[in-house]
């Protein structure tokens, strides 16, 4: 007999899946789990395996024993609702087990989030509009330039502890300048190119608050308290980098925790929805990063750590982050280059 299933659609993309496994499937899952058992199990008279199944049984307890069957079956049945049903799913399900028993369907019931449907609005007809815009002329003024140079010394005779002119000598000792104009000239191109990348993000993220905006998309609680964590987990690893730990810093603030997850809600839910509609975008165009580009992102990211931080690195977490990093990266360019 098929598994039965039920699917209701709920608010803030979420499913409920209703589903019951015959009693014959159950069965095989309880006779496989409890062969498990009888080998592993060591009683007082037995060699190892080869206590009887009764007495095994009775050690374990029915409870725990249907437990680890429903277990089981979940864990082999949950994938295969998904696919035959075209369930999206984010994270992991919340499952309640609503009939356990022997000679008895297991049911259950399963509240899954998914990925929520997007009507994105005409994103290339404003792509369009702003890569028409007037974009602002990046200028580095001999302000500009002489508050960097005098950093430059001021850090220098802090380090040395001499002063520094600014001299031919001094521009030589940075690196591979010959003159002070070379040093100049070096650090004013510096300047403009981090300047020229400040502006390209922020058009990048007025296009894509501009597309959010006319976007609709119900998003998953999930997603958000997801995006939260993230946020938590910047902030805690700038307190740390400065010394303070992240108890005295909230105790600095005057805040809780959930003072700041309040806080970030809509901070939060802007993140999730530009993840989302960049996701979008880039299926929408067939936009993905090439094998070639994933590895030497992954290459480089592990060239950048030391030995002991490698060890616990997760390749292939370290390659999903590469992947959408990346593929968000095409997509901007796709849109900046529509009707250049």
């Amino acid at each position: 007999m098929p598994m039965q299933v039920a699917l209701l659609k709920k608010p803030k993309s979420t499913v409920t899946v209703k589903a019951s496994l015959s009693a014959e499937e159950f069965t095989i899952h309880i006779q496989q789990v409890t062969q498990q058992a009888v080998a592993k199990a060591e009683l007082p008279g037995f060699r190892k395996g080869k206590a009887p199944e009764k007495m095994v049984v009775e050690k374990i307890g029915e409870a725990t024993l249907l437990e680890e069957a429903a277990s089981e079956a979940l864990n082999k049945v949950y994938p295969t609702i998904l696919k035959e049903h075209h369930i999206d799913a984010i994270g992991h399900p919340h499952v309640r087990i609503t009939k356990l028993a022997r000679g008895n369907p297991l049911e259950f019931e399963a509240e899954i989030a998914v990925l929520p449907e997007i009507t994105l609005p005409d994103y290339k007809d404003m792509a369009t509009k702003k890569n028409a815009e007037q974009k602002k002329e990046i200028i580095i003024t001999d302000e500009e330039l002489n508050k960097t140079i005098d950093w430059l010394q001021k850090s220098r005779a802090a380090k040395n502890g001499e002063t520094t002119e600014l001299t031919n000598e001094f521009a030589q000792s940075l690196g591979a300048y010959n003159t002070v104009d070379d040093l100049k000239n070096s650090i004013r191109e510096n300047m403009k190119f981090e300047k020229e990348q400040k502006a390209r993000d922020e058009r990048r993220m007025e296009l894509l608050g501009a597309v959010a905006e006319k976007t609709t998309i119900e998003l998953p609680d999930i997603l958000v308290e997801s995006e939260k964590e993230k946020m938590g987990l910047e902030l805690k690893n700038g307190v740390e980098s400065i010394g303070m730990t992240w108890e005295a810093y909230l105790s600095h603030i005057k805040k809780t925790q959930d003072d700041l997850n309040t806080e970030w809600q809509k901070d939060a839910e802007k993140r999730a929805a530009s993840a989302l509609i960049l996701r979008e975008i880039a299926k929408n165009e067939h936009i993905e990063p090439s094998d070639d580009e994933l590895n030497a992102w992954v290459y480089n990211y592990l060239a950048s750590r030391d030995e002991s931080e490698k060890k616990n690195i997760d390749l292939v977490r370290v390659k999903e982050y590469a992947y959408g990093v990346l593929r968000n990266i095409k997509v901007f360019e796709f849109l900046e280059r529509i009707n250049e």
